[in-house]
């Protein structure tokens, strides 16, 4: 009788420790190898947790790597084929398609591939992408530069066809440009770069132009001093038909004041000078006075520093001088006038001028 109950504790005990064992049987062990204190390499198996960490944690693992990409930065990322390949199938069709050069690759050298159009911060992220099915830059708090880097990422997953990256950068936007508008304008000039750009960023700056350009000092992203000349002339021209053009006098006031465009020399009043002189060209060629309230139109001539210096462009003239388009020409032509073709300027800025002041400038 005694014997029989230790057989049966003893095989309950070992059901207790079958079932214990069973939820942790198909977790992956890794092994972690280390130095004793004889020199002996000792394996220690550590828990992985899923599948799916076990293969996050290969992210990084120069020694599991097979293939090497290259930036044109010059950095490199380490990853695996196989991973990128089940993920992407722009890689499946780069390592293992018929155009490949894996045949090429010596025996035992890891496959070096270098992109000319992106630099290793892109291609990282593309590939922790692929490891972990999420991105780090993603969950950083939002700055310039971070909206920079997601408009530069969202035109890579594009190439690298990764639709689900992309939907959680569309997410981020959504997420991120309704708190900060600001950091629209950063996005925008990037995607001017890339030639891709983003709707949500532009469709931002069209639903709420003031917090997009001029935020408050305490907003998230610099608005308009984020833009360069490209992106400013850009911004403009979308916004000429849709926004108070007092706005955008103040939004070229703002950026040739606070701006670090063309800040490369060591001379401040020559950079000031260059942003002044691309202000007023924008100021001419983008502001239409008749659409600004006279009160405030005067009263932004007073405050302005970019008119008030110039003895020929004082309330009263700049409002005659702001012409766009070709119907001055046609006055002209119907008035008897001569139909000489007025001078213009680098962004197709046409002022009215006599005849007389036509000619030497003309020579010149």
């Amino acid at each position: 009788m005694e014997s029989n109950s230790d057989t049966t504790s003893q095989a309950a005990t070992m059901n207790d420790e079958s079932s214990t064992a069973t939820p942790s049987f198909w977790r992956w062990r890794r092994p972690n190898l280390s130095h004793n204190a004889g020199g002996v390499h000792t394996a220690a198996t550590a828990s992985t947790g899923t599948f799916a960490d076990a293969i996050a944690n290969l992210f990084g693992d120069t020694d599991m790597s097979d293939v090497i990409l290259q930036g044109s930065d010059g950095g490199s990322v380490h990853a695996i084929k196989a991973i990128l390949a089940s993920r992407s199938t722009m890689f499946r069709q780069k390592f293992f398609g018929v155009k490949s050069n894996a045949s090429l690759v010596i025996p035992g050298e890891k496959q070096i591939i270098k992109f000319k159009h992106w630099d290793c911060r892109i291609l990282h992220m593309i590939v922790e992408y692929c490891y972990t099915d999420s991105c780090s830059l993603l969950k950083m708090q939002p700055t310039d530069e971070i909206a920079r880097m997601v408009a530069q990422l969202r035109v890579a997953t594009k190439a690298f066809k990764l639709p689900g990256l992309l939907d959680t950068i569309d997410q981020w936007g959504w997420r991120n440009l309704n708190r900060h508008p600001a950091l629209a304008c950063a996005m925008v000039d990037e995607g001017m770069t890339l030639d891709d750009i983003d709707d949500l960023a532009l469709q931002t700056l069209l639903l709420k132009p003031r917090a997009s350009l001029i935020p408050n000092h305490k907003a998230i992203g610099s608005g308009v001093l984020s833009l360069t000349k490209p992106g400013l002339l850009f911004v403009l021209r979308t916004l000429e038909e849709q926004t108070s053009h007092l706005l955008l006098l103040q939004v070229i006031e703002r950026w040739v004041d606070f701006s670090s465009e063309d800040s490369v020399s060591d001379s401040p009043s020559r950079e000031r000078a260059t942003r002044e002189a691309f202000g007023r060209k924008c100021a001419l060629r983008f502001v239409k006075a008749s659409k600004i309230n006279p009160a405030n139109f005067e009263r932004a001539m007073k405050q302005s520093k970019l008119f008030q210096e110039r003895d020929d462009l004082t309330s009263v003239t700049l409002r005659e001088g702001l012409q766009f388009t070709e119907k001055s020409y046609k006055t002209e032509e119907q008035n008897g006038r001569s139909s000489m073709r007025r001078p213009q300027t680098a962004i197709g800025l046409t002022r009215t001028t006599d005849d007389h002041s036509l000619r030497p400038s003309i020579s010149q």
